[in-house]
């Protein structure tokens, strides 16, 4: 019997243990209120058996101890001295247990609710948000860019196992670097909260089901797991299948940043054989072999990043879809977009904002006719890389696809970094021009990247003698750009600000995705020829003119060289005295346009 008794006294303390655990808080109050009551009941045992005027325990209870905890003006017309001191015992304790831990316990829950703002922690009702998941250094240059936004009011929710105060910081060190007032900024709410994009319950902590897009960061953790998959990726490719279930309202495209290319076809092929995955628009996008494509081009012509920068980033003209329209009728009748290329639903076109798109404005163009000299492609005879990344071979293979494309060859050579010195002392030696591109290797640990170029540059400087050396840097953390500024450095290529803007581009406008696509793979046709690409040209070598050549108008100009080019390539902007302008606005509009000879054309080839 007595084993029975313990035994269940052990399972009750026990279940007292697990609900107190459970829920504390509940657990005190009804302690207090369990603890106030025996005191209640005792104070009326004792009021009965010393004041006459109560008639029964119930009585005495009810309008005795009760009444004193509860109406404390109430003891004031107790006349019984015995009594009026019980009654003061009872409200000085019930103040004490009762009234004292309430107010503690609301104190600490409006602490708790203020801490968990602070720390992020606790369910946001959001919507029409873009939720970023996954945490590096391209996420604040991404919601930076979200400032050219116009027009529309922003809203980042980002959830990542990161310090909110940190990741505060990061962001608000990116924004200061654009001059925007303080009204422009409020127009973009960033929103930080620590979580795991793996746990379904911190995704709902944060709205995902009402979200607007969703891109999906790279954590840049570079150790394979299993062959061509990097620990990354297969953190990318659990987080795309944790989203699979879910019912999102606004079939918001999920961007997600991949470091291996095979990768991309894993999740293609997830795509179509997981039920949950079928409804979603999942864009996986390897930013490796893009950015080794946009080096290489940098390589070739340093002006080219500007274009690019301008295209991805959201201010001033940007990539919009135009659907149903011709490109011939576009041409003629639309006055502020320019057709850069064809899409399936119609066409891409260039234009300052998407209010215009449709604007029509059918006015007569003076064309001017231009005589086109031969095409001339100059590419470097010697380019020297340093520095092993993920970039590097999609850099060389790009090399090798211009070659065939300009069928010209030229030496495109890696060498480790430990052989820079005696490369520098050949290279003082000799007397033919050269390119040295230092890239930045991505295995570095965050408070050490670009270290490896950094090291380079400074060794660059003290020892490279000889003029007519061109030097290319790519940097992984846009904060080191002020740094190097001071070297001898003909042009700095910021990868991370590149990904982060197309990211952002491809997140709000993801119809967008196949030009992008097309504008960053190098293919040659049957013609031989790399359709929907970059080209940018001098006039003096484009065109045999006299210059300065005057147009009526931005249409004019675009007309003129469009129809001399055979409607092979469409003029989409100008670098004048170094500064890149994209053709945008009213294009029709009688503005005279003047084009010097140093000026250089940017072309889109069709």
């Amino acid at each position: 019997m007595l084993k029975k008794l313990k035994a269940r006294l052990a399972k009750a303390r026990s279940m007292i243990s697990i609900k107190t655990y459970k829920r504390p808080m509940l657990f005190i109050i009804m302690t207090m209120v369990l603890l106030n009551l025996l005191i209640l009941v005792l104070a009326a045992f004792i009021a009965l058996a010393i004041d006459d005027d109560f008639t029964s325990f119930f009585d005495a209870f009810a309008n005795g101890s009760l009444k004193w905890m509860m109406s404390p003006n109430s003891i004031v017309l107790i006349e019984n001295p015995q009594t009026l001191i019980l009654a003061v015992v009872v409200l000085v304790t019930g103040m004490i247990l009762f009234s004292g831990t309430i107010i503690a316990l609301t104190t600490n829950a409006i602490k708790d609710y203020f801490q968990k703002k602070k720390s992020g922690s606790g369910k946001i009702l959001l919507e029409n948000h873009i939720v970023i998941l996954n945490w590096n250094n391209k996420v604040p240059e991404l919601v930076s860019d979200l400032l050219h936004l116009e027009n529309r009011k922003v809203t980042v929710m980002i959830l990542a196992d990161i310090d909110k105060e940190y990741a505060e910081k990061q962001i608000v060190n990116a924004t200061q670097q654009i001059q925007k007032t303080q009204n422009e900024l409020s127009s973009l709410n960033v929103l930080v909260k620590k979580g795991d994009p793996l746990i379904r319950s911190d995704l709902e902590d944060i709205s995902i089901a009402k979200a607007n897009a969703i891109l999906i960061m790279s954590k840049d953790m570079h150790e394979e797991v299993v062959k061509d998959l990097p620990k990354s990726d297969l953190n990318v490719i659990k987080i795309i299948l944790n989203l699979g279930p879910i019912e999102f309202e606004k079939q918001p495209p999920i961007v997600a940043e991949v470091k291996n290319i095979h990768t991309k076809a894993k999740i293609m092929a997830l795509e179509s054989v997981v039920h949950t995955l079928h409804e979603h628009t999942i864009l996986p996008i390897c930013f490796d072999r893009r950015l080794g494509q946009i080096i290489a081009q940098t390589i070739i012509n340093p002006q080219v990043e500007d274009v690019y920068l301008s295209l991805f980033s959201f201010e001033g003209s940007e990539v919009y879809q135009l659907p149903k329209v011709d490109f011939e009728q576009c041409l003629a009748n639309y006055s502020q977009v320019i057709p850069i290329a064809k899409s399936s639903e119609g066409l891409y076109v260039l234009s300052l904002d998407d209010r215009h798109l449709t604007d029509q404005n059918p006015t007569p163009i003076l064309l001017v006719p231009l005589k086109i000299k031969p095409e001339k492609a100059v590419l470097p005879q010697s380019v020297y890389l340093f520095g092993n990344n993920n970039k590097l071979q999609y850099i060389l293979d790009s090399f090798s696809e211009y070659e065939k494309l300009y069928h010209q060859e030229f030496k495109a050579e890696f060498i480790p970094d430990d052989r820079l010195a005696e490369f520098v002392s050949k290279l003082n030696q000799e007397t033919t021009a050269a390119t040295i591109v230092l890239l930045s290797d991505d295995h570095q640990a965050v408070d050490a990247l670009d270290a490896n170029v950094i090291d380079s540059l400074i060794y660059l400087e003290g020892h490279l003698k000889r003029e007519g050396i061109n030097i290319i840097v790519e940097l992984l953390e846009p904060k080191n750009d002020h740094i190097i500024r001071d070297f001898n450095i003909r042009n700095t290529i910021i990868s991370n600000k590149i990904i982060s803007l197309l990211l952002s581009k491809l997140a709000l406008y993801k119809e967008t995705a196949p030009f992008y696509e097309n504008l960053l793979t190098i293919s040659i046709n049957d013609q031989g020829e790399d359709e929907q690409s970059l080209r940018l040209v001098p006039a003096r070598e484009m065109l045999n003119e006299s210059f300065p050549l005057v147009f009526s108008s931005k249409k004019a100009l675009i007309l003129s060289i469009y129809q001399a080019l055979g409607k092979k390539a469409i003029p989409i902007g100008i670098f004048h005295q170094g500064i890149l302008t994209l053709f945008s606005g009213n294009l029709s509009e009688k503005n005279p346009l003047s084009l010097e000879e140093a000026d250089i054309l940017v072309f889109m080839n069709l």
